[in-house]
């Protein structure tokens, strides 16, 4: 058990200290660029940059990120303070709006320069030690790889950005859940978009608990205003997922939770509370079988980097098969047979939950 976490410890800071995040303006001639709206609850430190403090305040922003035109998929190369455009994700560009107006009129001209079909907002939250720049990056990874239509928005919270402060993000994706809402408020003032909510590991946590105060708050917010909702490796434990859960008047369709049985970084957190799983992790859908809900297995798939913890954004061979189905294969998601592109795997109804094991194409690799 020790060595697990030790090991696991090592590949966690083999990426921290993470704080550095230069603007490059000229990247914008080097990658592929790509427009993300940024909220964040991070203060601004003495270096004048966006750390690891908590902001009284929401700040908004948009950020032109610079994609290396030559990288494999699945990957985010940082430079640090030191970046190559060549090799990797740059701050090409950013701009610092002076209130929510703004912000909001911003992101209605954007989504309203796409097609009909493409009038959706993506919002992502991060998890457990990211940085400020991993969270913007992060999303502009997802939007590319995963070719997300319609706009995209990164709500970067407070993390320390360190594999040892664990104890420290989870106060603070406590304290970003007002951040989070108000956010959610923000993008849904701007010409009324369909908005996908996509959280990864301990953003899962804060999303849940964002969503029951918004619910009440507001009973009947959620299923209002939030399209769907998509939810990779979460770090909750089950009850109290189920207790969040039960605060939704009505469900975004689809709910989706990604989950495998090989993620390390679930399997330490799960041990440390003396708990057999977390929900990204669990066994089967046993345990959340009378919700609404559609789990999906990637157990069969890989991402070594990050110690199976982020499978959806960093397995080449699971992003190829999300992407080939149109719009995610929403329908199959939710339980349904019909027009779309139906992706490989078994499918299995368990009283309301829908479980859904993936397998790779065979052209491709883990």
């Amino acid at each position: 058990m020790r060595w697990c976490m030790v090991s696991l410890i090592l590949l966690l800071a083999a990426c921290s200290d993470r704080t550095a995040a230069p603007i490059r303006p000229d990247a914008l001639s080097v990658g592929i660029n790509r427009d993300i709206f940024v909220g964040t609850s991070r203060a601004i430190n003495t270096q004048g940059e966006y750390g690891i403090g908590r902001a009284s305040s929401l700040s908004l922003l948009q950020a032109t990120v610079s994609i290396p035109p030559d990288r494999s998929i699945g990957t985010v190369s940082d430079g640090f303070e030191k970046p190559k455009p060549e090799r990797d994700f740059v701050l090409a560009r950013m701009t610092e709006y002076e209130g929510a107006s703004r912000f909001a009129a911003s992101l209605k001209k954007d989504i309203a320069a796409k097609s009909d079909a493409q009038q959706e907002v993506t919002v992502f939250v991060h998890g457990f030690n990211n940085s400020f720049s991993d969270a913007i990056f992060r999303m502009a990874q997802l939007g590319h790889d995963l070719e997300l239509p319609g706009a995209q928005v990164s709500y970067a919270w407070p993390s320390r950005g360190n594999p040892l402060g664990y104890e420290y993000d989870r106060d603070s994706a406590l304290f970003a859940r007002d951040g989070l809402a108000e956010l959610l408020q923000i993008v849904k003032s701007a010409g009324r978009p369909n908005i996908i909510l996509v959280a990864h590991s301990m953003g899962s946590a804060l999303v849940m608990e964002t969503l029951r105060q918004l619910e009440i708050a507001q009973p009947g917010w959620v299923g209002e205003n939030i399209q769907g909702i998509i939810l990779m490796s979460p770090d909750i434990n089950v009850d109290v997922f189920r207790s969040q859960f039960r605060y939704l008047k009505t469900v975004p369709d689809p709910f989706v939770v990604f989950v495998s049985r090989k993620d390390a970084v679930l399997r330490l957190s799960s041990r440390l509370r003396g708990e057999k799983n977390q929900l990204g992790n669990i066994e089967n859908a046993n345990d959340v079988s009378d919700l609404p809900i559609t789990i999906v297995d990637v157990t069969a798939f890989s991402d070594r980097k990050s110690g199976n913890h982020f499978i959806a954004g960093g397995s080449p061979a699971l992003i190829q098969l999300l992407r080939r189905s149109e719009d995610l294969d929403r329908e199959f998601l939710r339980g349904r047979n019909g027009n779309t592109v139906v992706v490989p795997g078994q499918r299995r109804i368990v009283r309301r939950v829908t479980e859904i094991d993936l397998v790779p194409l065979p052209s491709e690799s883990r």
